[in-house]
């Protein structure tokens, strides 16, 4: 009864949340006044574009006559906003939000390619890094094999909560067919997902430090959001040299009170289980070097696709905005993290001068190509595969 109204639970919170992110979408273009002094609410004229709107050939059908059109433009209702108005306007202050649909019918295909490209560079990369780790916990099995189970994760990832769900269903799978060692295999998923976020948060205090550092009087990104990626970067890195240091272990005596804890016979397979990797360093450093070009390949996929829909953010945004959420986004709420993530990619699209709307369309549509796209060659090689023909031994 407490897992079935677990899930309900967590079916309500998506689709309140989804419902959240429909409710904050614009279906209409617009063109937003300047920020005032005296914060108050920003002119908003309503309309709709017609040409390349991420061009300088396009022009705005204004729709019903407001005060702004009037005071701002002279326009009457339903007039049209020549590119020498709109340039006037840009100048001003003022700034163009398309709408939902308008972002989806302009989505650039080279740039979506693209992105999907690099994706699938990262799932390579990812099936070498996770072999490596999987090696250090004396198992043993080929890149092809590795690969074809992350695809099957990818398939898994669409039906269970999170963005990370999948990892279940490919530690499980690792682990099928084993006599022993079976904690270290399925185990060896979670290192792998552990060293690729660590790695993850690395580019973003990277990138975070260099603006922090040559930036003027002005600081380039909030604050808050520095501090919060530093705090994290930092806790993982000492709490899990604190956690593989047998000195460290042998002081606070994790051997002697974890047994004695509910359901310490777990725990003490998952620790001896995790515990191993500190015979690896090498191989453990070995993982989170390829982690560094893997998720940087996921960060381009995401800027590509967000170009393919004209998102205009800076590079650099995207190397904040992309692990900060994609790290959030691992907490399991919803299925898939549908909803959650969309709603995250809103308000970071908007903290960094975009619109929520463009956010959530670049989510979705990144979401459709790796999490789905990806997903269904994962289910297809999953029906054509069987299971009791796992290449996967025990070299102990």
């Amino acid at each position: 009864m407490k897992t079935i109204g677990l899930t309900i639970l967590k079916i309500a919170l998506a689709i309140a949340l989804a419902w959240y992110v429909i409710d904050q979408i614009e279906p209409r273009d617009r063109l937003v006044g300047p920020v005032t002094e005296d914060e108050s609410p920003r002119a908003v004229l309503y309309g709709s574009v017609e040409g390349d709107w991420r061009g300088e050939e396009w022009t705005f059908h204004c729709g019903e006559d407001t005060e702004q059109q009037a005071a701002l433009f002279g326009a009457a209702p339903y007039a049209v906003l020549q590119p020498a108005d709109l340039a006037a306007a840009q100048e001003a202050g003022w700034a163009l939000r398309p709408g939902f649909l308008l972002i989806v019918q302009g989505i650039r295909p080279s740039w979506f390619l693209v992105g999907a490209g690099l994706w699938g560079v990262l799932l390579i990369l990812a099936a070498v890094r996770w072999r490596i780790l999987l090696l250090a916990a004396g198992i043993q099995t080929s890149i092809a094999n590795a690969l074809r189970l992350c695809f099957v994760g990818y398939f898994f990832n669409n039906v269970m909560p999170g963005v990370t769900g999948g990892d279940v269903v490919r530690g499980a799978l690792i682990a099928r067919g084993l006599e022993q060692d079976r904690w270290k295999a399925a185990l060896s998923v979670l290192v792998d997902r552990l060293i690729g976020l660590v790695a993850l948060i690395t580019l973003a205090a990277i990138v975070l430090a260099y603006g922090l550092l040559t930036a003027g009087d002005e600081a380039p990104f909030p604050p808050y959001l520095a501090q919060g990626v530093f705090l994290f970067l930092a806790a993982a890195v000492v709490g899990s040299g604190a956690y593989l240091s047998q000195r460290v272990r042998d002081r606070i005596g994790i051997e002697r009170w974890m047994p004695k804890l509910p359901g310490g016979k777990t725990l003490s397979k998952i620790d001896s289980g995790l515990a191993i990797y500190r015979h690896s360093p090498r191989r453990l450093i070995a993982a989170y070097l390829m982690s560094l070009p893997l998720q940087i390949c996921g960060i381009l996929s995401f800027w590509a696709i967000g170009e393919a829909c004209g998102a205009g953010l800076r590079l650099q945004d995207d190397f904040v905005i992309f692990p900060v959420v994609q790290t959030i986004s691992a907490i399991p709420l919803a299925p898939a993290g549908w909803g959650f993530g969309e709603t995250l990619y809103g308000h970071a699209f908007r903290l960094f001068g975009s619109s929520f709307t463009l956010g959530v369309a670049v989510s979705i549509l990144f979401r459709l190509t790796t999490q789905l796209g990806f997903g269904l060659i994962g289910g297809m090689v999953w029906v054509a595969s069987s299971q009791t023909k796992e290449e996967v031994h025990s070299i102990q």
